[in-house]
């Protein structure tokens, strides 16, 4: 039997470690120094929300998020690429705390109280977005925490070939999402654009590289709204 076309696709990525990071397969947004603020942030949102069920996909290596304070909390990652989910179970599994492989664009996800799904949907193709958020927003889970760029002033959401990538703004067309109920600002220089410094401001890269938050049920019905 054939491997499904995205399967393949990061398969390959993950076994020519096509992202170049030397820590991570997962690529330069999941070294450690460009999660510090995640790994700081994350746990306080998690209880403002009183999660107790958790779903991070994709995974990828679980470089940071095993730096990640996830105390009481069920875990679940998952990831479309065997091998990782495979050496993730065996480095990393214990009690409270599993992997196992799901296909986003496929649907069937579990219902759980959030979905992360970091540096994904910047991967896919228009066509490839909008049935991850229809698996998403079907899974009938609370909240969604994923990644969007901000500002918008530079060009956003170019429709790309799945597993290329581009700036996704989910709150732009061809999305239209309502703006999100929290941001985390990652503060990540290596993967994020850079823009021109402006008189008077501070002197430090500016970036809007973040993770929105989006209830589920608004997600659903923005693509009753528009249609897609």
């Amino acid at each position: 039997m054939s491997t499904p076309p995205t399967e393949a696709i990061f398969s390959n990525i993950f076994n020519t470690n096509t992202w170049g990071s030397m820590e991570s397969v997962s690529g330069a947004g999941s070294e450690l120094s460009n999660t510090a603020q995640i790994i700081r942030e994350l746990p306080a949102l998690l209880r403002e929300l009183r999660v107790q069920t958790f779903l991070d996909m994709p995974c990828g290596d679980f470089n940071w998020m095993q730096h990640v304070d996830l105390e009481g909390i069920d875990y679940l990652g998952a990831d479309i690429v065997d091998e990782l989910v495979q050496r993730n179970n065996e480095r990393f599994g214990r009690s409270g705390r599993r992997f196992g492989k799901l296909d986003l664009l496929s649907g069937d996800l579990p219902k759980v109280d959030l979905v992360l799904c970091r540096d994904c949907l910047f991967h896919f193709s228009h066509a490839d977005v909008f049935r991850a958020l229809h698996a998403l927003a079907e899974s009938r889970s609370q909240w969604l925490l994923t990644t969007t760029f901000t500002y918008r002033t530079l060009p956003r959401n170019g429709d790309i070939e799945t597993g290329g990538w581009t700036p996704i703004n989910l709150e732009m067309a061809p999305y239209h999402l309502p703006p999100p109920r929290r941001l985390i600002v990652e503060g990540n220089v290596t993967e994020a654009i850079i823009y021109p410094l402006l008189e008077g401001s501070p002197r430090f890269p500016q970036t809007d590289r973040s993770l929105g938050l989006w209830l589920l049920d608004d997600v659903r019905e923005t693509l009753a709204r528009i249609g897609r």
